[in-house]
């Protein structure tokens, strides 16, 4: 979802904020004439942060662009960003002086298909946060750290995928059109999505080097994500 106006991609006319994270992330931009961009969110219903708009960070680059894939947006229509490229003074204004933001984890499934909302994009599982801004900072530090890369690994080590680290080195070489040529094939190797609406029971995950998909239990991603706090 780009649910907020364009704004320029480099230094608006006010305040600009930068991010800070203790490892790399990414984040989505839809491409506008002129140069402006919006910054992919997520729809956030329960916690703190419920009825925002929480800005989608990754650990890896192939993933953004998997989601621009879901999207329909051609390598002329978005850019993965270093999270700290971008600037989120838009959302910041529209949520008051908070910073709402998620790690991306996986994609939701339901007995070996890919889960679909109602108006086409993916159902995404992740951990929510907000972070506050204080007016006399420019740089706001988002709470993403070992805990969370943790629970990230040991979800793939779940689904029989220990060599992470070098796909996503691999991953991490390719120029953008290589890379969105990548997620194109994953897309195509989808086995299937589940209609609108249906129970999400499983988490999905891409291994770029077999090119398939790998399904495993939501449950254990609750007792994985549980066992981090």
């Amino acid at each position: 979802m780009f649910p907020y106006p364009p704004q320029p991609l480099g230094f608006p006319a006010g305040r600009r904020y930068t991010v800070m994270a203790a490892l790399p992330l990414y984040v989505l931009v839809r491409q506008y004439p002129a140069g402006a961009g919006q910054v992919l969110c997520e729809p956030v219903m329960f916690g703190q942060a419920s009825g925002s708009q929480a800005m989608v960070t990754y650990l890896s680059p192939f993933e953004a662009s998997l989601d621009a894939l879901w999207l329909g947006l051609t390598p002329q229509d978005y850019q993965v960003l270093p999270a700290a490229a971008f600037s989120p003074d838009e959302l910041i204004a529209r949520h008051h002086g908070y910073l709402p933001y998620c790690l991306h984890m996986a994609w939701g499934a339901h007995d070996g298909c890919l889960a679909v909302r109602a108006q086409g994009g993916p159902v995404r599982l992740s951990s929510t946060k907000v972070a506050r801004v204080s007016e006399r900072i420019d740089t706001i530090t988002l709470d993403i750290g070992l805990a969370d890369l943790e629970c990230a690994a040991r979800l793939w080590e779940c689904a029989g995928l220990f060599a992470r680290c070098e796909t996503e080195a691999r991953l991490l070489r390719l120029s953008p059109s290589e890379r969105h040529r990548h997620a194109a094939r994953a897309i195509d190797r989808v086995p299937a999505t589940a209609a609108s609406g249906q129970e999400i029971n499983q988490l999905a995950l891409y291994d770029a080097d077999a090119a398939q998909w790998h399904f495993i239990s939501l449950d254990l991603f609750f007792s994985v994500a549980a066992r981090r706090r």
